[in-house]
């Protein structure tokens, strides 16, 4: 018979799920599946952040409601991420884009 596993976690982890949870530890982001560390990341690398939230919704391991209130990010960036890196895989959130830069609105 299967053994139940709890989930534990450091303290200061935020959960995404019960099971799954993030750590800021000085300039990275620590991903958690319980105690096991599974993806890290620099705090401003948006995005290997773009993509591994992403890969947590198509892989079935949060909801897109899980993923939204853990991240505080909009449910519909969410989507475009997870359409991209459906589309075109993870490699797509780090290709560099070609063609002039946006402008930004001037302020009158």
């Amino acid at each position: 018979m299967p053994q139940l596993q709890l989930p534990i976690f450091k303290e200061g982890v935020s959960l995404i799920t019960p099971d799954l949870g993030y750590l800021r530890e000085g300039s990275q982001i620590v991903y958690l599946h319980g105690m096991l560390p599974v993806f890290t990341h620099d705090v401003s690398d948006t995005a290997s952040f773009k993509m591994i939230a992403s890969q947590l919704y198509i892989n079935g391991s949060a909801k897109q409601v899980q993923i939204v209130r853990a991240f505080g990010i909009n449910p519909l960036a969410l989507k475009r991420w997870v359409k991209k890196y459906r589309e075109e895989g993870s490699k797509a959130f780090f290709v560099e884009r070609r063609g002039r830069p946006r402008s930004q609105k001037k302020s009158r």
